[in-house]
């Protein structure tokens, strides 16, 4: 009789697990009812072709970039090649190579600058550059001199700029560095006499 009874209860257990097993639903999907039948059919993915993503098409320019001598004593162009998006124009990226170390015997006087937006105004020709300085890039008066000199020569070898306006942190300053008037807006010099100044 006991045998009986561990048998039955065996038998009792095997069927239970059987159905228990058989009617586990995968987490996170609805149990299927006459009701959301249709609605899970629906829901069910549907393998579609994804649209590459292309990169945008990047030009490649020659520019001037300038650089300081180890003495912040006078200005070196050097040409550099810059890369960037056609949809946004050279200008972010002519200045970003300011900020590039350069070759022996020059010293960017970028290096701890950071170029927060650069816009150009096509209907008025005005660049805005709204730039940050670094603890670093504290210059003294010919650094700030020999500064002014490189970002105007590098914004204004790009002809259909006539004007540029430079903030600081997002605002017009008086000077960058505490030492040099700024302008604003700095206007295209007439001859490259007037461009150094």
């Amino acid at each position: 009789m006991k045998s009986r009874w561990i048998q039955g209860t065996l038998l009792a257990s095997a069927v239970a697990l059987t159905l228990a097993g058989c009617g586990q639903k995968q987490l996170g999907a609805p149990a299927p009812t006459a009701g959301n039948a249709a609605v899970q059919m629906s829901a069910m993915p549907v393998p579609t072709a994804t649209p590459q993503q292309t990169e945008p098409t990047k030009q490649q320019l020659q520019v001037k970039a300038y650089f300081s001598d180890d003495n912040l004593s006078q200005l070196i162009e050097q040409e550099t090649t810059i890369s960037y998006p056609e949809a946004e124009g050279p200008y972010a990226a002519a200045l970003a190579a300011l900020k590039q170390p350069a070759g022996a015997g020059a010293t960017s006087l970028f290096a701890d600058v950071t170029f927060n937006k650069v816009t150009f105004d096509a209907a008025k020709s005005e660049l805005t550059v709204d730039l940050s300085l670094g603890a670093n890039a504290q210059l003294g008066a010919p650094g700030e001199d020999l500064f002014l000199q490189a970002l105007k020569k590098t914004v204004f070898q790009f002809q259909e700029i006539q004007t540029l306006v430079v903030l600081k942190d997002g605002g017009a300053v008086e000077s960058l560095m505490g030492h040099m008037d700024l302008p604003n807006p700095i206007k295209r010099p007439n001859s490259m006499s007037e461009e150094s100044k």
